[in-house]
């Protein structure tokens, strides 16, 4: 019987000029000083983004101090280090300024401030537990990952690449003003909007999925498809950047009602390496080995319900109902969407890996093997599948 929980307590203000806002929003957290989190690029810096949202808050009589320390696949060391600077300033809220790796970084910065100790081992001691942090304002600039609209952060360390789960991540106010995405050159916006792709597929197969998972999940991929082509030929069309601003912050939400599956699991294998490689592209070299054992697996167990849920997939990308000699539709369509962005001849080699290191990624892929990405899976996949599935990233035969 149908039985479920819905919570998404983040008020989103969502449009094109929607950051200017800020200025006036009754929704901002109360508080004089506040950290304002930012990548390392210099992108924020030389878009002029940055001196707006300063400005936008100085209005508002808001002081501002700036952490730029966030690399691509945040460590939890810069966590560390912006926490310290958020107690020492008496931040009252934290603001991120970028894409996914920000503003997770924000999240764990704005929980790790409430404590003088080591994010990472402290997060695993419980020390956080009913701890609710600094307020966070999420300001997205980039459409991929949808962190705006969910408690989850992506932090590496040591031990890899892990997903936080905490009631405070969920940021206090989400600003996503799609004019902020229109200066993404053509990889970035393709990458990042495969990531929002795939987190409404495996949501909306996730063992873990509801039925408003499922509405935000089809309209992602819907949109996804339809207008992340157009994006990346035509970085200026704010049509394009407004449908898939929006197909990132429902495929981010849908992650805080359902869950991704195995897929993730597996991409952290890649991006939580230490190699510095792009999560989404990485997404993108699992994504047909990995489909394409999922439904041979489905197949092989009668599993009629997620079969049924990828022809519905399927449909929402706008290709067929029913399989044919020419395969599934729904890895039609995914090969299709690879290729209108130029990503389908992407390989593990690209990530600087090599069939040497197969064995590694297989290992440090089954040791996720117990967290919820692989039980919510709706077939089971065993270390010879994950195998198997690696073996498909490389352009020669492992």
């Amino acid at each position: 019987m149908l039985s479920f929980t819905f919570r998404l307590p983040t008020p989103i203000v969502f449009g094109p000029g929607t950051l200017a806002e800020l200025e006036t929003t009754p929704l901002l957290p109360a508080g004089t000083k506040a950290l304002i989190v930012i990548g390392q690029s210099g992108n924020i810096l030389r878009q002029g983004y940055l001196a707006r949202v300063q400005g936008l808050l100085g209005a508002r009589g808001v002081m501002t101090t700036v952490f730029d320390g966030v690399r691509a696949n945040p460590r939890t060391e810069d966590v560390d280090a912006a926490a310290r600077q958020a107690r020492s300033m008496g931040a009252e809220m934290v603001v991120a300024l970028g894409g996914g790796s920000v503003i997770d970084s924000a999240k764990a910065i704005a929980l790790a401030a409430s404590k003088d100790a080591p994010f990472w081992s402290a997060f695993a001691g419980k020390a956080y537990d009913g701890v609710k942090g600094l307020p966070l304002v999420a300001i997205p600039t980039t459409a991929g990952t949808g962190s705006e609209g969910n408690g989850a952060a992506l932090i590496c360390g040591e031990p890899g690449k892990r997903a936080f789960v905490h009631p405070a991540f969920f940021p206090s106010l989400a600003v996503v003003d799609p004019e902020l995405s229109a200066s993404m050159p053509p990889r970035l916006t393709a990458v990042t909007g495969m990531d929002a792709f795939f987190h409404a597929a495996e949501c909306f197969l996730s063992t873990a999925r509801q039925p408003m998972s499922d509405m935000l999940c089809l309209e992602a991929a819907h949109l996804v498809t339809r207008f992340l082509p157009q994006a990346v030929e035509h970085g200026d069309d704010l049509n394009a950047r407004t449908a898939l601003a929006w197909a990132s912050t429902a495929a981010g939400m849908a992650l805080a009602l359902s869950s991704p599956i195995s897929q993730h699991a597996l991409e952290y294998s890649f991006s939580g390496s230490g190699k510095g490689s792009e999560h989404g592209a990485g997404l993108c070299i699992l994504s047909r080995p990995y489909f394409l054992r999922l439904l041979e697996l489905a197949h092989a167990r009668n599993d009629e319900e997620t079969l049924d849920r990828m022809l519905n997939l399927a449909v929402a990308m706008g290709f067929g109902a029913g399989e044919d000699d020419e395969g599934h539709p729904f890895l039609m369509g995914l090969q299709a969407l690879l290729e209108a962005v130029s990503l389908d001849e992407l390989s593990a080699e690209d990530l600087g890996f090599g069939r040497e290191d197969l064995p590694a990624l297989v290992a440090a892929a089954m040791e996720h093997k117990e967290l919820r990405n692989f039980k919510n899976t709706p077939v089971d996949m065993n270390e010879d599948d994950v195998r198997a599935i690696f073996e498909g990233t490389f352009r020669r035969k492992v």
